[in-house]
């Protein structure tokens, strides 16, 4: 290869050997995910946490950690993801709950947290490693309905999401309907015998 063709060759390849090393690579992570809501019941036995994306390859939370610690006594409880999560992430929820939830009507939880694991009194809840970083809630309702919204603040009706898309709402009208049914039995029984 003579001069000029090595010249000529060097001139071809460097723009494309630039736009490679300049390129940056898709990074594969977890540090995109965001706590959208939190959710405990009067006992703490159905609780749920639930983070969301909007962006792909942020499959890969085995050991990143969720926080939460009381303000009032500085007791910490960690979760540490056992595993990743499936892929694609975009768009997706995971659902981070107690086993009492789904025995409550609620979806399938993709990762499981003790009973007691959020605290219903003022705390701060941290993703470790995120760009959310820390957030600080007063208290979260323990109605058995209401959760709330991250990072807005404000209490909704529960709407927990899990990874599949599956949405639904803690106990299921139903239950509702049961418990109305049930108190207004007790009530007429009540009143019956005290007519008798």
């Amino acid at each position: 290869m003579n001069i000029r063709t090595h010249s000529a060759l060097v001139r071809t390849l460097a723009p494309a050997c630039a736009v490679l090393l300049l390129a940056s690579p898709a990074r594969a992570n977890f540090h995109l995910w965001q706590i959208r809501e939190l959710f405990t019941n009067l006992d703490g036995t159905q609780q749920f946490i639930e983070l969301f994306t909007s962006v792909d390859n942020q499959q890969f939370t085995n050991g990143s950690q969720i926080q939460v610690t009381e303000q009032a006594t500085s007791t910490t409880h960690t979760f540490i993801f056992p595993s990743n999560t499936s892929s694609p992430t975009s768009n997706h929820a995971i659902l981070i709950a107690t086993a009492g939830l789904a025995a409550a009507g609620g979806p399938a939880s993709n990762f499981t947290i003790p009973s007691g694991f959020l605290f219903a009194g003022a705390s701060t809840i941290t993703y470790v490693s995120t760009v959310q970083g820390a957030v600080s809630y007063p208290s979260l309702p323990t109605d058995g309905n209401l959760s709330r919204a991250v990072p807005a603040g404000t209490t909704q009706a529960n709407s927990p999401q899990n990874y599949a898309g599956t949405v639904g709402h803690v106990p299921e009208p139903t239950t509702w309907g049961l418990i109305g049914l049930g108190g207004f039995g007790l009530c007429m029984l009540f009143r019956r015998r005290a007519t008798a």
